[in-house]
């Protein structure tokens, strides 16, 4: 699967469980899914990639 940013975005704004990474610029989100998920075989591991460039975008810090 060809992960571009077009299916990114696409994906972002279908599945509202992402939409945290909307706050995010979209060059960092493909940076990180890149770093960590260079190879993507479906939509399912897309997904899961997602998720996890959201935890690791995630602001730290004092609670």
């Amino acid at each position: 699967m060809e992960v571009t940013r077009e299916v990114v975005v696409e994906m972002i704004e279908e599945d509202s469980t992402l939409w945290t990474l909307k706050r995010i610029e979209m060059d960092q989100v493909m940076a990180v899914l890149k770093e960590h998920h260079p190879v993507i075989k479906d939509e399912d591991a897309l997904f899961e990639a997602l998720l996890d460039v959201m935890y690791k975008t995630r602001p730290t810090g004092p609670i």
